[in-house]
């Protein structure tokens, strides 16, 4: 059964999964968020801010990436 995970970034973007489990849906939001991804969102929604690194971004998703009620 799939279920609904999401999380949201310090700027009010929602990243939304649907996945099977919580681990699942951590790895889909680490795939989508490539360096490439990361530099994107720093520069689009965050100017001024330095840029996050891969390990950060991925460490956040792990920690806040949570089922939708």
């Amino acid at each position: 059964m799939m279920q609904k995970f999401s999380m949201t970034c310090s700027c009010g973007d929602v990243m939304t999964f649907d996945a099977p489990t919580r681990e699942e849906a951590v790895t889909q939001a680490k795939n989508m968020m490539t360096q490439e991804a990361i530099n994107h969102h720093m520069q689009e929604k965050h100017p001024g801010d330095a840029m996050m690194s891969i390990a950060d971004c991925h460490a956040m998703i792990e920690k806040d990436l949570a089922p939708v009620q």
